[in-house]
C-alpha cells in the first residue's frame, strides 16, 4: 500500500481535483491515490482497483472528446493552417465510434493499458449499466454540437489570430514532467494543467478552460471551476514571474446554444487567499495521509460519500460498496 504523499518522481503533487476528491469521499481518494494500483500489479485486488481508476463515464467521455478535437484545431492553427468545420467534425465522430467499439466489447479488461490510447473504458459498459435507450450516434451528435459551437465562437472571437500572434504557447500540455505547468508550493508540486494558454509578451497571458457543460448559476460564492482558473493564473505569476495585471482567465462553456464566457482577473487579495488554500488543503492532506503511515488510519475507518447516489455513481464501488453493483444483486 502506498502510504506518502509522493505521487511523482519528482515529489509531492496538489491538483484542484485531487482536493476535490479528499473532501467529497475519504475512501474514493484512498483507492485514487493511495492504494498504489497498477495494472501490472502482481495482487488481482490492485489490479482490479487500477482498471476502476480509468473508468470514465459518459458525459466525461464526451468531453474529454471534444477537448481532444479542439487541441487539434489549435495546433494546426499554429502551424498557419485553418482546419474545416467537417475535417473537425470527421476526426471527431471517427474516435467516438472507435472509442465506443473499444468500449462496448470491454476489450479494456484483456487490453487495460489501451486505455487512453486505443480506446476507452466506460463507466456504464464496465457496470452493465446503459440505458437502454443510449445510442452511439446520439452522444456523438451532442458533443459534434459542441464542437460546432466552439468553431463558431473561435471565428467570432479572434481565437486564432491569438494563437498565431502569441509568443508561448500551451495546449494541452502534458500534467507530469519538466514540460508540465505549475509550481511550487513550500516542497509540493501544483499541477496546473491548462486546456490553453497564450502569452503575448509585455502584453497579456490567457488561460483558457473549456467546459463542456452549461454555465452555473450566478451566487456570491465562488465556484470549484473559479478556484482552478485561480490556480492556473497564479501559475502564470508564481511559475512564469509574471505580473498579476497581465493575466487573466476565460471559462468557456460550451454546453447550451451559444458560448458562455466568464472572464475572472487575480488580484493581489485574491491571489493570497488561492495560495493559502492550496497550504490549507496540502497541510490537510498530509496530515490525512499520514495516518495511514503510522497506521492510525486503515480502509475500513474511511468515512463514505456523504449521498448513497455519489456512491451508486463511483468508480470503485465493486470493491467499497458492492451491494450496488448489478452483479452482487443477480
Amino acid at each position: 500500500m502506498k502510504r506518502s504523499f509522493y505521487t511523482t518522481t519528482n515529489g509531492p503533487t496538489w491538483s484542484v481535483s485531487r482536493d476535490q476528491q479528499l473532501q467529497a469521499c475519504e475512501r474514493k481518494y484512498f483507492f485514487q491515490y493511495l492504494s498504489d494500483a497498477r495494472i501490472n500489479s502482481p495482487d488481482p485486488w490492485l489490479r482490479g482497483i487500477a482498471l476502476l481508476k480509468k473508468l470514465k463515464n459518459i458525459p466525461m467521455w464526451q468531453g474529454e472528446c471534444v477537448h481532444l478535437v479542439i487541441a487539434e484545431y489549435l495546433n494546426q492553427v499554429r502551424q498557419r493552417k485553418l482546419p474545416t468545420l467537417d475535417s473537425l467534425v470527421l476526426s471527431l465522430r471517427q474516435r467516438m465510434q472507435r472509442e465506443w467499439q473499444f468500449s462496448e466489447k470491454r476489450r479494456f479488461r484483456e487490453e487495460p493499458a489501451g486505455v487512453g490510447k486505443t480506446g476507452v473504458a466506460l463507466f456504464e459498459h464496465e457496470y452493465d449499466e446503459m440505458p437502454p435507450e443510449t445510442r452511439v450516434e446520439v452522444l456523438i451528435e451532442k458533443a459534434i454540437k459542441m464542437l460546432q459551437t466552439f468553431y463558431a465562437w473561435a471565428g467570432a472571437s479572434g481565437l486564432a489570430e491569438q494563437v498565431r500572434t502569441a509568443d508561448r504557447i500551451w495546449i494541452e500540455p502534458p500534467a507530469w514532467g519538466a514540460e508540465a505547468p505549475g509550481f511550487m508550493a513550500d516542497d509540493v508540486q501544483v499541477i496546473t494543467k491548462v486546456d490553453l494558454a497564450l502569452h503575448h509578451r509585455g502584453v497579456s497571458f490567457t488561460v483558457y478552460d473549456w467546459k463542456t457543460g452549461k454555465p452555473p448559476r450566478e451566487t456570491t460564492e465562488p465556484s470549484q471551476n473559479e478556484l482552478q482558473v485561480s490556480v492556473y493564473m497564479l501559475w502564470a505569476n508564481l511559475g512564469l514571474k509574471l505580473p498579476l495585471d497581465g493575466v487573466t482567465s476565460r471559462l468557456v462553456y460550451l454546453g447550451g446554444e451559444q458560448v458562455a464566457e466568464l472572464r475572472f482577473d487575480l488580484d493581489e487579495e485574491r491571489a493570497v487567499e488561492t495560495y493559502r488554500i492550496i497550504e490549507d488543503s496540502v497541510r490537510l492532506a498530509q496530515q490525512w495521509e499520514g495516518y495511514f503511515e503510522n497506521g492510525r488510519l486503515r480502509l475500513n475507518d474511511l468515512d463514505y460519500a456523504a449521498s448513497f447516489e455519489e456512491c451508486r455513481r463511483c468508480n470503485f464501488k465493486r470493491v467499497c460498496r458492492a451491494h450496488l453493483t448489478k452483479e452482487s444483486q443477480i
